[in-house]
């Protein structure tokens, strides 16, 4: 009995994708797969980022999304006593996040409160705060 002679054919992946490598030809052949378009769903640039440090003493430089700042987008001037306030704001959504769940659970009406930001003038009210107390946080350059 003989063994299977090698196969002309080579399967690798590169870059999520499988290629099929035609050893023969020494060409790369795209599987069927990858021939078949698929739908892009674009979700656009992140809205929500971090502020990255720039500065030894702990400032930093944030930029803000249009989709909470009034005036953005736009990037603001961080120094280390804003830097400390931004994140114990965000500590602090966290923890009203928390207890609206845990709450929520004893009180299920309590989940329709979300609701309330699909109202335009409650959206333009907390964006204009939000706006305000960026405008707080920047420092003189």
């Amino acid at each position: 009995m003989t063994d299977m002679p090698p196969t002309r054919f080579r399967v690798v992946e590169r870059g999520r994708r499988l290629e099929v490598i035609d050893t023969q030809a020494g060409k790369a052949v795209p599987s069927r797969r990858a021939e078949t378009p698929r739908p892009v769903l674009d979700l656009g640039k992140p809205r929500f980022r971090l502020p990255e440090k720039l500065r030894f003493d702990g400032g930093g430089a944030w930029t803000t999304s249009g989709f909470y700042d009034a005036k953005g987008p736009r990037t603001l001037t961080l120094d280390a006593g804003a830097m400390r306030t931004l994140r114990y704001a965000a500590a602090g959504l966290m923890a009203v996040v928390i207890v609206w769940v845990l709450l929520a659970m004893a009180i299920p009406i309590l989940w329709g409160v979300p609701m309330l930001l699909f109202n335009p003038k409650a959206r333009e009210t907390i964006r204009n705060r939000v706006t305000a107390g960026l405008d707080g946080l920047d420092s003189p350059r």
